[in-house]
């Protein structure tokens, strides 16, 4: 199941370099509804990003792993951010993590101490791609693999 790590992995983040403020890029303020953009068979998922003012972000995901028409893996993962704005980069450092796993047949533990521990280390980057007011393309990546970028297509879930 190292397939979930690397997803994991993929949903944590944060940011450091070049502090500005958080107000610096208002378009992107208020909840938006993400999904990966080339998402497994296998595999299905779906995230909200809540930007506030004043650089937090919380973060829910939901996730569910399948092989052989069998769920294998059903989460819900919580994650508060603290966020900064570099130039029209975002960078996410996640402050707080919880979880709720509905479904774990096979007891594989994904949350166990050495995971959560990794989690909270990453930082992500991302910069968002708005296609309108409530629809944007997040190009995101994280710190220790800067090239590797994934997509998330996002729709704004309310009025700011």
């Amino acid at each position: 199941m190292n397939h979930w790590i690397r997803r994991l992995l993929l949903v944590a983040g944060a940011l450091l370099p070049s502090i500005a403020t958080a107000s610096s890029l208002p378009a992107i303020q208020g909840k938006w509804q993400c999904t990966p953009q080339n998402e497994r068979p296998q595999e299905q998922s779906w995230v909200t990003y809540d930007f506030k003012s004043d650089g937090t972000m919380t973060s829910q995901e939901w996730v569910r792993y399948q092989e052989e028409q069998q769920t294998q893996l059903e989460f819900n993962l919580f994650i508060d951010y603290r966020y900064v704005v570099n130039d029209a980069d975002y960078m996410l450092k996640p402050v707080k993590l919880s979880r709720e796993i509905i479904t774990d047949p096979n007891n594989s533990n994904p949350f166990d101490y050495a995971a959560r521990r990794d989690l909270t280390g990453y930082r992500i980057f991302f910069k968002p791609i708005l296609q309108g007011d409530n629809e944007a393309l997040f190009d995101m990546w994280y710190h220790i693999t800067p090239n590797k970028h994934f997509q998330m297509q996002c729709k704004r879930q309310g009025v700011v």
